[in-house]
């Protein structure tokens, strides 16, 4: 940078610093020179008697009722709702969560305690309707929290691995 725009750049600094405070103080009104009203709040009414007393005047507050309770007095009675149950599992159907794991021979088995050995079984996941079919085989031990035990590519046709346990209807 050049010497002689720095000076500049100083004088402007400090014309600056000392200008805009005196500036400030020489506009300042005392409150009792000001025009400005003494009540802060809108919309509120001031009268000034002779005296020059301010006053404000103010009625007593009625609350509106509120726009949402109008109507009748009775409430009206809920009409009739219809849920959608599925039905109960039957004799040769049952409701389990399913995991998943890689067995070591065959691809299509599944290990369960809820059908018979040997069954073809029909596995639905209840969360997506998606369908596959196994053999179950009594071949596996099954984990806490899971009634059915799938292959792990059986049990990618009908959820992704990162949700299992997933909820399911086995029937054979």
């Amino acid at each position: 940078m050049i010497t002689s725009d720095r000076r500049r750049v100083v004088a402007a600094s400090v014309f600056t610093l000392v200008a805009l405070p005196a500036l400030w103080m020489l506009n300042r009104e005392s409150a009792a020179t000001s025009n400005a009203p003494t009540v802060g709040a809108a919309g509120v009414e001031v009268a000034i008697d002779i005296s020059g007393n301010t006053a404000p005047i103010t009625e007593p507050y009625e609350p509106e009722q509120p726009s949402f309770v109008g109507g009748d007095d009775e409430p009206a009675t809920p009409g009739v709702v219809n849920v959608a149950v599925p039905p109960p599992p039957d004799a040769n159907e049952a409701l389990a969560k399913a995991s998943f794991k890689r067995f070591s021979v065959g691809s299509r088995q599944c290990t369960t305690l809820l059908a018979p050995d040997g069954a073809l079984l029909t596995v639905l996941n209840i969360d997506n309707g998606q369908t596959t079919t196994c053999t179950n085989t009594y071949g596996m031990a099954i984990p806490a929290g899971a009634d059915i035990v799938l292959h792990t590519d059986v049990f990618g046709e009908i959820g992704d691995l990162s949700d299992a346990p997933v909820p399911v209807r086995v029937s054979w």
